[in-house]
């Protein structure tokens, strides 16, 4: 397995191993797994929103599969081919499809205010708000901070502690590649 990596806007790209990749997203190192679910093509889209980089994974032992991901994607295309995937899923569900079980990704348990902190300061993640419904607390939205009109939204949302949302997850990538949740519940 090969990955093209272009970071955001494409200024330049790499060619890197699965093992480099990992280094960037720890995920990856569950390749097996991601193909056994049919995650995989969302994982490689959320990973390209986390990283703000062009992906491309590509088989290297001649089954010729590719996946690839683009920043901002689901954000341009609210209705395009994953995101219903997503759309009134519970939390459980959403952290398979985005392989957040996989490799022991602990969730942090914060509260609103921690939460708005901490999210002023990052550059790059999803938030994703999850509302109430009838079978449980299932995903209403998704934001993704590199986008303007998300984070002008988030800043909107986080102004009024996240009023009509039952719970508000936050994912990203730390500088070795695992996973990052927090979760806050209204």
């Amino acid at each position: 397995m090969r990955v093209l990596y272009a970071p955001h806007p494409p200024q330049c790209c790499a060619e890197l191993t699965l093992q480099q990749f990992a280094r960037l997203d720890a995920r990856f190192l569950h390749l097996p797994e991601l193909r056994a679910r049919g995650a995989l093509a969302l994982t490689v889209q959320d990973s390209a929103d986390l990283l703000h980089a062009h992906l491309r994974l590509r088989e290297t032992d001649g089954v010729g599969g590719e996946w690839r991901g683009t920043p901002g994607q689901l954000d341009e295309d609210p209705d395009g081919p994953t995101s219903p995937v997503l759309r009134g899923c519970g939390e459980a569900a959403l952290a398979s499809a985005l392989a957040l079980d996989l490799g022991g990704v602990q969730t942090c348990g914060v509260c609103i205010h921690e939460l708005c902190g901490v999210l002023e300061g990052w550059p790059r993640g999803t938030v994703y708000l999850l509302s109430r419904q009838t079978v449980g607390v299932t995903v209403a939205r998704r934001l993704n901070l590199t986008s303007f009109f998300d984070r002008l939204e988030l800043d909107l949302l986080m102004g009024q502690d996240f009023v009509g949302y039952a719970v508000v997850r936050a994912h990203g990538l730390a500088v070795d590649g695992t996973s990052l949740v927090l979760r806050a519940g209204n």
